[in-house]
């Protein structure tokens, strides 16, 4: 699906805004009474089939490594601690 915003995060925010600025009742409702809907777009089974391969193995990759992702992330927090990063 394709809608009439352009300017993407900065359009959100401004909904956000307005809902917290009672302008609408709800996130739903301010983007019901802003967006439309400019073209529909169909999946390719055939592209969707291979994405669906890419992710799997992603996934697969991304939860073998989370262990050592979360020990460098500790590994920068010792570094920012003596003053080698900022």
């Amino acid at each position: 699906m394709t809608v009439s915003a352009t300017e993407g995060a900065a359009y959100g925010a401004a909904l956000l805004a307005g809902v917290g600025a009672g302008l609408y009742p709800s996130v739903e409702s301010a983007c019901h009474a802003t967006i439309t809907t400019t073209e529909h777009l169909s999946s390719d089974p055939d592209r969707v089939a291979a994405y669906d391969r890419f992710y799997h193995l992603y996934t697969d990759l991304f939860l073998s490594r989370k262990p050592a992702l979360h020990a460098l992330g500790g590994l920068a927090e010792v570094v920012r601690g003596i003053g080698g990063v900022r």
